[in-house]
C-alpha cells in the first residue's frame, strides 16, 4: 500500500473533507501508536509500509507503558477534538494500518500488544462475493424449466384432465341434453306432439279427413 493510498482509505472512512485533514489525523494517531510500540516492533512493521507512515511511527519516545484510554487522550489532546473523534478516528487508522501489513506483521502485533490494544489492528473484513452457479440446461430441476427431481418442462407434462367419470373426458360432453345431437323427449321420439298429431292420435293433422 502506497502512502497516498493510506491516506485515501482514512479520508474515505473517517469522512474528513480532506487529504490534508487526514494526513494530520493519521500523524496525530500514528504518534501516539509508535510510542506504545518497542523498537523491535517498530521495526518488523517498517518492512512493510512505506517510508512516510514509518517516520511517523518513529517520531517520538518508544516503548512506553499505557493502555487504550490512555491512548484515546493522547491522540484526543494532538488532534485537539474531543474524545469521541479520537476515538473513531484511532479506530480508523489502525484498521487502514493494519491492511497495509503482512500476516506475520499483524500476528506481531496481537501478540505484543495486550488485547484491547491489539485489536485495533483488525482489517476490515473484505465484502462475500457471491458465486455464480452454472447450471446445465439439461438438468434443470426448478419450476420454470421443470418439475423437482424431472428432466421434463412443464409445457411437455401430460397430465390426465378429469377422473374417470367426469364428462370432461367425453369427446362429445352434454351429449344427452345439447339440442343439437338429442334424441328428444320420449313423446317426440314416437311422434306423439302437437307438431305430429295429437296425444292418443296415430294420425298427423295434416292427415285428418274433417
Amino acid at each position: 500500500m502506497t502512502h497516498d493510498e493510506f491516506l485515501s482509505r482514512v479520508t474515505e472512512r473517517t469522512g474528513l473533507s480532506s487529504i490534508d485533514e487526514a494526513a494530520r489525523t493519521a500523524r496525530a494517531v500514528l504518534e501516539v501508536v509508535g510510542a506504545r510500540l518497542t523498537r523491535g516492533e517498530l521495526q518488523v512493521l517498517a518492512e512493510d509500509l512505506p517510508a512516510p507512515i514509518t517516520g511517523m511511527l518513529r517520531s517520538g519516545a518508544h516503548g512506553q507503558d499505557f493502555d487504550l484510554t490512555e491512548l484515546y487522550v493522547r491522540v484526543a489532546g494532538r488532534e485537539h477534538v474531543r474524545r469521541g473523534f479520537a476515538v473513531e478516528h484511532t479506530g480508523v487508522v489502525c484498521q487502514v494500518l493494519a491492511e497495509a501489513l503482512s500476516e506475520a506483521a499483524l500476528h506481531r502485533l496481537h501478540e505484543d500488544l495486550p488485547g484491547p490494544l491489539g485489536a485495533l489492528f483488525t482489517p476490515r473484513e473484505s465484502r462475500e462475493r457471491f458465486e455464480y452457479v452454472h447450471l446445465d440446461p439439461a438438468r434443470r430441476h426448478t419450476l420454470s424449466g421443470g418439475r423437482p427431481g424431472s428432466q421434463h418442462p412443464l409445457s411437455e407434462a401430460r397430465p390426465e384432465r378429469a377422473h374417470t367419470h367426469s364428462v370432461a373426458r367425453s369427446d362429445n360432453p352434454h351429449e344427452d341434453t345439447k339440442l343439437s345431437s338429442t334424441s328428444g323427449l320420449t313423446q317426440e321420439r314416437e311422434h306423439e306432439t302437437l307438431a305430429t298429431g295429437h296425444p292418443g292420435a296415430r294420425l298427423a293433422r295434416g292427415d285428418d279427413e274433417d
